[in-house]
């Protein structure tokens, strides 16, 4: 407790040590379809950790993807109050699979203020999320059975009633 009232009377700061986790490793999901994340961060430290800004990333692990953070997340940064020694607290990220392929999602909680000393940039690990294409139908490979259907039914309902009149 000395050491830190003597650093901060010396303009000096006790360092900050934030620790950021995710509760998934892995999430696998269509292309469109929404999931949800959570993430806790704690304060390590023996310093307060000033107001910071929590912020969802989404990278592509193929680089075949550029990935905007905003196609899957309507609120990727989110404010974060002070946190004091040894306190937490935990954030929900609605999101939606923004592409199909290998990413990797990851928080990120950065200094509301980036000149206050001893304060850094924590990430999270990461979780793989593989979000893949959903099967869907295709139009024209549906399009003789649309047509083929009832027109077949059409013809054979026709001939039985052909037949019919042509009986009696």
């Amino acid at each position: 407790m000395l050491f830190a009232v003597l650093a901060t009377l010396a303009g000096l700061s006790a360092p900050v040590d934030v620790a950021v986790t995710l509760d998934q490793d892995k999430v696998t999901i269509a292309r469109g379809e929404k999931f949800t994340v959570r993430s806790r961060i704690v304060n390590q430290g023996t310093a307060p950790l000033a107001p910071a800004k929590a912020h969802v990333n989404v990278a592509s692990l193929t680089g075949a993807v550029s990935v905007d953070p905003e196609d899957w997340s309507g609120s990727p940064i989110v404010d974060l109050p002070a946190l004091a020694p040894g306190e937490s607290t935990s954030l929900s990220w609605e999101l939606k699979a923004g592409d199909i392929g290998g990413f990797a999602l990851y928080v990120v909680v950065l200094p509301a203020d980036a000149r206050v000393p001893g304060t850094a940039v924590k990430a999270s690990a990461p979780a793989h999320v593989e979000a893949f294409a959903r099967e869907t139908v295709d139009a024209a490979a549906t399009l003789p059975y649309v047509v083929g259907i009832p027109v077949v039914l059409g013809a054979a309902a026709g001939a039985a009633r052909w037949r019919l009149r042509r009986v009696r």
